[in-house]
């Protein structure tokens, strides 16, 4: 397989082509990767007060509902959005799951899941003190998920 980089100013856009003989898992697997790859780069449009932020995807730990609102946790703040988790859940790439009914969270900042077979599992974040729990409803695909991760490393 050949990897080629051609430059070229004029473009009004930045644009990825993939040729090849035929399409088979590893080109697919390729292709998911570039589009997961630029999906991340991309950026939601946040409040705080009457201040409207714009936040990249990797930035973001996890998508909560308190009420009607959706909070948007990052690190050291949050924010809201305006969008449901529904619409939230259609739109984010890949690395983004849907963990309980009221939160969907980005696996790529997952540090450690603490395991409790009695309720829901907690979740750990690098370098953050915030947590969020995995309901036993959706804490089986969510290992999956995880896993699958950890396996393409």
């Amino acid at each position: 397989m050949k990897i080629k980089i051609e430059i070229d100013e004029n473009l009004p856009e930045d644009e990825i082509l993939i040729r090849c003989r035929n399409m088979d898992e590893e080109i697919m697997a390729i292709q998911k990767q570039v589009a997961e790859a630029v999906k991340s780069r991309l950026q939601l449009n946040v409040y705080k007060g009457e201040t409207e932020y714009y936040l990249t995807l990797d930035d973001i730990l996890f998508f909560e509902t308190n009420g009607a609102m959706v909070a948007v946790h990052t690190k050291s703040d949050i924010f809201e959005t305006k969008l449901r988790l529904y619409e939230l859940e259609e739109m984010l790439p890949g690395f983004f799951f849907r963990i309980s009914k009221s939160a969907i969270l980005n696996t790529r900042q997952v540090q450690a899941v603490h395991k409790n077979l009695a309720g829901a599992s907690e979740v750990e974040f690098h370098d953050c003190h915030k947590k969020v729990f995995v309901s036993r409803n959706y804490f089986k695909a969510f290992i999956g998920k995880l896993e699958e991760k950890r396996l393409r490393k």
